[in-house]
């Protein structure tokens, strides 16, 4: 009977989840009718939904398009402009390109071109590997990189593997051939021991190539049964054990540079771009601004760090002792003549780079420049010559998103032209991480409700015992809690809880916020040890080559990486990109002041 209940319950625990939760909850609002309270009722309701995934992460993120109006916190203009704020259109503009980019498959040619250069070896094979895939992961989605890159390193770990096994059965066919003499030089030894010594059968055995004496014809004859037994070999399970260490080695390495990729720049991944709206709603009229430049300097140099550190790591983990080896020996001088056959036949099966790849490869690069170049800090960049906060890096990211839509796919001056875009809206809209830009939405529809009643006052207030703890201690411990969390819930929502959270902790303590929400938004990526932590290790271990407990032992080392690099880019560099003083603290928080009675008013 008891069995019988439980059954019933896992099988309904969900829909009982979304009914019963809220009821739980009711008395909150109902015993403190205020602003406050009805904002904390429904932000509660949202954190287990998407905690728990009781319903599909984008059915929850939409839900705040009507809980917020129907509480009476924001009203219906307000909520759906959040959805498609400044940010959400950079979001969506990115995603267009790199829907362009996968579509005439640039990715992979960029990829094996890289590979065939310098994957020569195991070691510097996945060291190609991981810096392709983290490049292409700052610019396209972190599950798309993951997927792209999971059959090259499938392929060139099969390589590896094929020519390994290869090599042992050489190996193994003349160590067994060598057992078979040394067998029957023994046996001659006991045969003509008159007066011999054993050096001289040896000697006498080893010149076996003068077919002249019958005690040759003797040995041939021997040698030729031991070695048909023996010559049909296996590979012995070291063999196969080693080649499944190196085969999880590229794996992990394709999904945790995917994931570490994506942290280098504002469209690299959602909680990105979702601070740079945060920031925006939160401190559009102080002296702190997030840009596609400042990011990128805060960013880049943790991606890359964070990037050989993996590599080390795996090559410790999985590879040390080829890692530690100072000189190459024949089978490896053999390997890296294979593996990069393999690649540049690879990359020349993909052909000459037609019309679509050169149009989409120079659309990408002159967004980029254009992002990178809009402003330098306090100065101007190309955005001088337009209209004064009238253009971001969203304009750019829609006008150059949507030219694949409208650029011919094909040379329109070679005869029998048929005009066709690169990408079709109809293909595109199947592609497009709709769930995503709702998870986006949520986020900055959270943070404006936080502000408009109240909550994050009341947040602040609550957290005044944090006054006098160390900045150290306070950056350090939020990104391990942010860390931590987004192992069993999206990075996005982790974000969209813990930003306005944390905008509360900074003011409550007079730490300024960048040093809280920047190394959280970077922190809530750091989901490297489990499977449903993050979208590309649920690609790579939906291979079936990788355990969870794989993932699990290199995942915390890979953790604690990421919290040290965070902890010290955030006290270190993060303050001389933002021009983070006690002085320009002090500043923030008078403007901030004013700015905030000017809109609760």
């Amino acid at each position: 009977m008891q069995n019988q209940f439980l059954n019933w319950i896992k099988l309904r625990w969900r829909l009982l989840t979304v009914f019963l939760w809220p009821l739980l909850l009711l008395p909150l609002p109902i015993i403190d009718n205020s602003p406050q309270a009805r904002c904390g009722y429904i932000v509660l309701i949202l954190i287990i939904f998407w905690v728990f995934e009781v319903i599909p992460l984008p059915v929850t993120s939409v839900l705040p398009l009507a809980l917020f109006p129907l509480a009476g916190i924001l009203d219906n203009d307000q909520v759906a402009a959040a959805f498609f704020k400044d940010i959400i259109v950079l979001f969506f503009g990115s995603l267009l390109l790199a829907y362009a980019i996968e579509s005439v498959n640039l990715h992979r040619r960029i990829a094996l071109f890289v590979l065939s250069h310098v994957g020569t070896s195991t070691k510097w094979a996945m060291a190609g590997l991981m810096g392709v895939t983290a490049f292409l992961s700052m610019w396209i989605n972190n599950s798309a990189a993951a997927s792209i890159m999971l059959p090259v390193s499938i392929a060139i770990s099969d390589e590896l593997e094929r020519h390994g096994k290869t090599y042992h059965d050489k190996k193994q066919a003349i160590k067994e051939a060598t057992a078979a003499v040394n067998e029957v030089l023994e046996i001659n030894e006991t045969a003509i021991s008159d007066g011999r010594t054993t050096k001289e059968v040896i000697l006498d055995a080893l010149h076996i190539e003068e077919p002249k004496t019958q005690v040759t014809i003797e040995v041939k004859q021997r040698f030729s049964l031991p070695c048909g037994k023996k010559t049909q070999l296996k590979v012995v399970k070291p063999v196969e054990k080693k080649y499944e260490e190196i085969k999880k080695a590229f794996l992990l390495a394709t999904a945790y540079s995917a994931t570490i990729g994506g942290l280098a720049s504002l469209v690299g991944t959602a909680p990105n771009t979702l601070v740079k709206g945060f920031a925006e709603a939160r401190y559009k009229d102080t002296n702190f601004h997030i840009n596609f430049l400042n990011f990128l300097l805060f960013a880049l140099p943790v991606a890359v760090l964070m990037l050989i550190a993996c590599w080390i790591w795996l090559q410790i983990f999985y590879n040390r002792k080829e890692f530690f080896q100072c000189r190459t020996d024949a089978q490896t001088q053999e390997l890296k003549r294979n593996l990069k056959a393999m690649l540049v036949k690879q990359y020349k099966d993909l052909g000459k780079p037609n019309w679509s790849e050169y149009s989409v490869a120079i659309v990408l690069f002159i967004l980029v420049l254009l992002w990178v170049t809009k402003e330098f800090g306090e100065t101007h960049g190309w955005d001088i010559i337009f209209r004064d906060g009238f253009i971001s890096e969203a304009t750019v990211a829609v006008l150059f998103g949507a030219l694949p839509l409208i650029l011919p796919n094909a040379n329109p001056f070679q005869s029998n032209w048929k005009y066709e875009p690169i990408v079709t809206w109809r293909n595109l809209s199947k592609s497009i991480s709709w769930g995503t830009i709702f998870l986006l939405g949520a986020g900055l529809t959270i943070a404006e409700a936080f502000i408009k009643s109240g909550l994050s006052d009341s947040v602040a207030q609550a957290l005044k015992f944090l006054n006098g703890v160390p900045l150290a201690a306070v950056v350090f411990l939020i990104i391990v809690i942010s860390a931590l969390f987004t192992e069993v819930t999206s990075n996005v929502s982790t974000a969209s809880i813990f930003l306005p959270v944390l905008d509360a902790v900074a003011r409550s303590s007079g730490i300024h916020p960048a040093y809280l929400i920047l190394p959280c938004t970077l922190a809530v990526s750091l989901a490297f040890m489990l499977p449903v932590a993050t979208p590309p290790n649920a690609i790579v271990f939906a291979s079936g080559h990788i355990r969870v407990i794989d993932m699990v032992k290199t995942g915390v080392v890979m953790n604690i990486i990421g919290f040290l690099v965070i902890f010290l880019a955030s006290l270190i560099w993060m303050p001389k990109i933002y021009g983070i003083t006690d002085e320009s603290t002090e500043i923030f928080y008078n403007i901030n002041t004013t700015t905030l009675a000017t809109t609760v008013k």
